[in-house]
């Protein structure tokens, strides 16, 4: 059973505070005896105090958190386990955040809208740390188009890995049809499958499946997908060239997503100081 060790005191009074165009933020990072960092912001909200939990970070696993320490002039937390000593840094946003629905809730970071990055927070950005607008991030979401053939199966993702704090919140997928208009997906075996990331496969897809599919979460849109499927490319390959350019598309999507899952592998590390 993992357990709460500390909370880190970056001032006597035991938590960081950040002012941001008049509304105070106070962050907390608590360590575990597994190794992990949780990251908490506490703000006000029509005089009632929330709290909501921003990240987990994966120090050392199995490796009991015995001391932290922020540094205000570098702008880090460090952490130490028995074995080794990491640095954070407080505004990690880039590297943590790939989407503006994460990126808008945590108080030092901003979603540009112009370059689609998340950045340290000033003004101009994007931000809703108390979740008031939750359509903020919609026009920021980036809008796929996808061709697909009359009887294949397609895959639909927000991410190549759902964040840990994601995994146990419920995603939404909601179809627009031009024969039904918008109506939420039900899943089932024969035709709509969700994966362990959150995804959606639609089975052997037929003309009434084309459309814009939206994922949602808590009333926001973490993405979406515009469906258009070719009725005149049913019939198999029965020439070599089509298998090869079937394989070699299949080989083109494939390094896409490995390419994908090791960029996001990189955001998840954080810096050693040294070991």
């Amino acid at each position: 059973m993992e357990r709460s060790i500390g909370v880190v005191l970056p001032r006597t009074d035991g938590w960081i505070k950040i002012e941001i165009l008049s509304q105070e933020y106070t962050v907390f990072y608590i360590g575990t005896n597994a190794g992990r960092i949780y990251k908490i912001v506490q703000y006000l909200r029509n005089g009632e105090s929330k709290s909501k939990l921003l990240d987990i970070f994966e120090i050392a696993q199995n490796e009991a958190i015995q001391v932290m320490e922020l540094s205000q002039k570098r702008k880090s937390l460090y952490v130490a386990t028995d074995y080794r000593i990491k640095q954070i840094d407080l505004a990690m946003c880039n590297r943590r955040y790939d989407n503006c629905f994460r990126c808008v809730k945590d108080p030092y970071c901003g979603w540009d809208k112009d370059t689609s990055t998340c950045k340290p927070y000033e003004p101009g950005l994007l931000q809703d740390v108390g979740n008031e607008t939750y359509d903020i991030c919609d026009t920021s979401v980036l809008k796929k188009k996808i061709i697909v053939t009359y009887g294949q199966s397609v895959h639909l993702g927000c991410f190549v890995k759902i964040p840990e704090i994601l995994k146990d919140q419920t995603v939404t997928w909601y179809h627009h049809s031009k024969e039904k208009g918008r109506y939420e997906i039900k899943y089932n075996p024969t035709k709509y499958i969700e994966t362990t990331e959150r995804g959606l496969v639609v089975i052997s897809v037929n003309e009434a499946d084309g459309g814009r599919y939206d994922c949602h979460l808590g009333g926001s849109l973490l993405c979406s997908y515009n469906i258009t499927v070719d009725a005149h490319r049913c019939t198999p390959p029965n020439k070599t060239n089509d298998y090869q350019k079937i394989y070699s598309d299949w080989c083109h999507e494939f390094e896409k997503y490995k390419s994908a899952m090791k960029t996001w592998e990189k955001k998840q590390a954080v810096s050693i100081v040294s070991s």
